[in-house]
């Protein structure tokens, strides 16, 4: 009798495992993460633009007060 009539199909179980528990689970996350991501990267872009804007105000006002006549 061969080896592989008695033993059972790992491959199979842990596909059939992956298709009935973890598949809708891990797609689902996967959207959330995606979306999270998105706002997140929105966010930053504006929060990027107020510190530039922040920025270049303080080297105006530090080139102002070097270069200002005494």
């Amino acid at each position: 009798m061969p080896l592989n009539n008695w033993l059972p199909d790992w491959k199979g179980a842990l596909n059939s495992f992956y298709e009935e528990k973890i598949k809708e689970t891990l797609e689902q996350k996967s959207q959330e993460y995606k979306e999270l991501l998105t706002k997140h990267l929105e966010s930053w872009q504006s929060t990027q633009q107020a510190l530039l804007v922040t920025a270049g105000g303080i080297f105006t006002l530090l080139l102002i007060a070097y270069f200002w006549p005494k």
